[in-house]
């Protein structure tokens, strides 16, 4: 309770309060320094009163005697007799005449001594005088030598003692007096020391009372501004903290949120920066900051380290003409530029503008680059296309126009070559004609079929009844070649004829690649929505540089193709909603995939 109390005072409450028990310690020595004092005069009234008039009256008396006694001796020597009792009285007058002030009354402890010495005087003024009165000079000196000088003697040594005694008594009281002050000297030693206790105690509480919650504060004002918004101070007891805290708690609150308004913008615009199809870097000519987003560090195949590394040092040798655009303040747009990745070449188009701030001033550029490569293939292959649609055209008027001479011609050849003899056959090589008349047929179907494959009539059938119509012709005519099937018996619908040529052309290209002699696996596998099936052969495999473009046009890489029959497949697979690609080839052969939707 006393501690809640305390710390809902204020520090001004505080000091003031501490000041104010100071002061009611000082004022209770100060009664005490007043008792003091008072036991001080008590002891100068006990001197005053009593121990100066003993000693005034002693040292009067005893000087008194002294006097006496040598008025005394010489009468008792010189034999004067009527001169005693006037000598011995005249002293005393005239001691009192001149002392100019009238003496303090006899203390009561020395009655008894003023009694012995009015004795002596009436001794010698009656006695001795009476005696001397009668001019019995003897009798005097006889009486003062056995009455007088030993009441004499007797009472000189009682006042050297009251004397003696009452300068012990003044010592004593002199010794009070320094006792008095040393007791009140130490008590204001240890007042000093309690209070300079308190002092240097309630200093200490208090500045620790301020300095405690100032230094946890300071610590956690240090740890907000170092980046920890919303970081709250404890409630402080103290009363003058108490809004101050509650004033940093809302800034370090406010600080958060507005961060976090901050931050979530800025995550807002790098991810639009981020979801944009354009790489984009961002150079500060003031600070030389870059920064890139995730579509620039993706399109050249490297991190945003190595990208700003490669920048500043211009150091890819191999893309130095990208590097030197990019590096370039001059303004241009849509430049087209190669750059090199270990994913092949790539066309990029660059473009740079400057970037301007508030006063639109120039602070810096911005580039932007965007990756061609699929259009420009896309353009080229629509350009392609056109020139394949109109040599389409072409082909396939010219093939309808060469075809029916052509007809003619074989017919006529075979007539000649049924009723040639063998060694006419062999000077005229008819077989040969005979063969290249064959593949000039050829090649006007796959041109026909290639200007209009046409729309599949679709059966469903077994896929192994389709191999079973051709399959025993070719292996009839390629006993070096092993034929392994392994299909799953599961109806498709398909067109058999288109199908069969598609097997026919890749079978075909397998037993040409593998010069006559290997082994032809054909095998499938069930997916949730299509029937895949893997035709693998054991050739030489497809050069890397035309696996991409394999299924285009007029690309072979054998020397007598046409380069017609795997696009004519890859058509005859994508009428049927299907697919063709191929999966793996190398020195041990290759693996094409069709990949055919299931019946639904």
């Amino acid at each position: 309770m006393l501690k809640k109390f305390l710390m809902n005072m204020s520090f001004r409450t505080k000091i003031l309060s501490t000041l104010l028990i100071l002061t009611f310690v000082l004022c209770g020595f100060s009664l005490i320094l007043v008792q003091s004092i008072d036991e001080v005069n008590q002891v100068s009234n006990k001197i005053k009163q009593k121990n100066i008039p003993e000693l005034y009256w002693l040292s009067k008396w005893d000087e008194e005697l002294s006097v006496k006694g040598i008025v005394v001796n010489d009468f008792l020597e010189e034999n004067k007799c009527c001169e005693l009792a006037v000598k011995y009285q005249s002293f005393e007058n005239i001691e009192e005449s001149e002392s100019g002030y009238s003496s303090p009354k006899i203390p009561s402890s020395l009655n008894n001594i003023n009694k012995r010495m009015e004795l002596l005087d009436f001794m010698i003024v009656n006695n001795v005088q009476g005696l001397l009165d009668y001019h019995d000079q003897n009798g005097a000196k006889e009486f003062i030598e056995s009455n007088y000088l030993p009441q004499y003697n007797l009472l000189k040594e009682e006042i050297k003692k009251a004397k003696e005694d009452t300068y012990s008594k003044l010592d004593g009281h002199s010794n009070e007096f320094s006792t008095i002050i040393k007791s009140s000297l130490w008590l204001l030693i240890f007042v000093t020391i309690v209070a300079i206790c308190l002092s240097i105690i309630a200093a200490y509480r208090i500045s620790l009372n301020l300095t405690k919650p100032v230094e946890s504060m300071i610590n956690k004002v240090d740890r907000i501004a170092n980046g920890q918004y919303g970081l709250t101070l404890n409630s402080s007891e103290q009363a003058e903290f108490e809004q101050l805290t509650n004033s940093i708690n809302q800034m370090s609150i406010k600080l958060k949120d507005s961060f976090n308004t901050i931050l979530n913008d800025k995550l807002y615009r790098e991810q639009i920066l981020n979801s944009l199809p354009v790489g984009i870097i961002t150079i500060n000519d003031t600070s030389t900051e870059i920064s890139v987003n995730k579509t620039a560090t993706k399109i050249l195949g490297m991190d945003e380290q190595q990208l700003k590394q490669i920048f500043l040092t211009q150091g890819d040798m191999k893309n130095k003409s990208f590097w030197e655009i990019l590096s370039s303040k001059t303004v241009y747009k849509h430049t087209k530029v190669p750059f090199i990745t270990s994913e092949g070449t790539k066309l990029l188009l660059v473009s740079q503008a400057e970037m301007l701030n508030q006063q639109q001033k120039i602070i810096g550029r911005v580039k932007n680059f965007v990756d061609i490569t699929e259009t420009e293939e896309l353009e080229k292959r629509m350009n392609q296309s056109e020139k394949l649609a109109a040599v389409g055209e072409i082909a396939a008027g010219a093939a309808h126009e060469i075809r029916n001479p052509l007809a003619v011609v074989h017919g006529f050849l075979s007539l000649m070559n049924q009723s040639f003899s063998e060694k006419v056959k062999d000077q005229y090589h008819m077989p040969l004609i005979m063969k290249e008349i064959e593949r000039i047929n050829s090649i006007i179907e796959e041109m026909l079929l290639l200007s209009k494959p046409g729309a599949p009539i679709r059966k469903n059938i077994y896929l192994q009844h389709i191999m079973e119509e051709f399959l025993p012709l070719i292996i009839q005519s390629s006993e070096d070649i092993e034929f392994i099937i392994d299909l799953h018996p599961i109806q498709l619908s398909v067109d058999p004829k288109q199908i069969k040529q598609v097997f026919h052309n890749l079978i075909r290209n397998s037993i040409e690649a593998m010069c006559g002699k290997g082994v032809i696996h054909i095998y499938s596998e069930l997916t949730e929505s299509s029937y895949r099936i893997y035709l693998k052969d054991s050739g030489s495999g497809i050069p890397l540089d035309l696996q991409k473009t394999i299924f285009e046009p007029f690309v072979s890489s054998k020397d007598n193709g046409t380069g017609l029959g795997l696009m004519i497949v890859k058509r005859i697979v994508e009428n049927h909603q299907g697919m063709i690609f191929i999966q793996e080839s190398s020195v041990d052969g290759t693996i094409f995939v069709l990949d055919l939707p299931l019946n639904k």
